[in-house]
């Protein structure tokens, strides 16, 4: 099932390079992402874990039909979480991934000057690098930690934002939530689960 979502989302990517003539649009993305996870132990208490900011970068690719639109994207997004014992002890977990969401989008008005609008839709991510920071008595020390987790992630998306128009020109502000629905450990015991959870501010520059 997994790999069918991912195969829709590529899809969906894909069939937007199309001529402008058709009505789509390019546009390039750069926002700020606040990620952490949700995890459940049957066993012991689950860890609290905070988010860790990081950068998010992209393309976005929109076909238009008067008020509604589909828009995929590729990003490149971080996801993760870090514990906090006290100051001087943590565990963080920093996950990088290429992220395709398939949006569909409805504008108020998409012939003004300030569009409001929102979207909604799914993700599929796949994992380029994963990564552990433990830091002790203020050390810190960094493993490789890919192999603990799996690949593919997915879950879905929701956003509102406005865009403001001008001659040639189109520039959005969005906020955005993703919620991951895969559990992301790679061999889990019964009941242990770990799941992302992303807020994301971004803006987009339409040509």
């Amino acid at each position: 099932m997994r790999r069918w979502v991912f195969v829709c989302l590529v899809a969906a990517f894909l069939g937007t390079f199309v001529p402008q003539s058709f009505g789509a649009g390019v546009g390039f993305k750069l926002g700020f992402s606040l990620s952490r996870l949700t995890q459940t132990e049957p066993d012991s208490p689950a860890l609290d874990w905070n988010g860790i900011p990081f950068a998010s970068v992209g393309l976005a690719f929109e076909r238009r039909w008067g008020h509604l639109s589909i828009q995929p994207e590729a990003l490149f997004v971080r996801m993760g979480g870090k514990y906090v014992i006290d100051p001087a002890n943590s565990l963080e977990n920093r996950f990088d991934y290429i992220q395709v969401p398939a949006l569909v989008k409805f504008s108020a008005l998409p012939r003004g000057h300030v569009d409001p609008f929102v979207c909604g839709g799914g993700y599929g991510s796949f994992l380029v690098k994963a990564r552990g920071v433990l830091e002790v008595g203020g050390e810190k020390t960094k493993a490789d930690v890919i192999d603990n987790y799996r690949r593919f992630d997915y879950g879905l998306v929701a956003g509102a934002g406005l865009t403001f128009r001008y001659p040639g020109l189109a520039v959005a502000l969005e906020a955005r939530y993703c919620h991951g629905l895969a559990n992301i450990i790679r061999d889990p015991a019964p009941g242990d689960s770990l799941k992302n959870r992303t807020l994301m501010a971004l803006v987009t520059i339409v040509y």
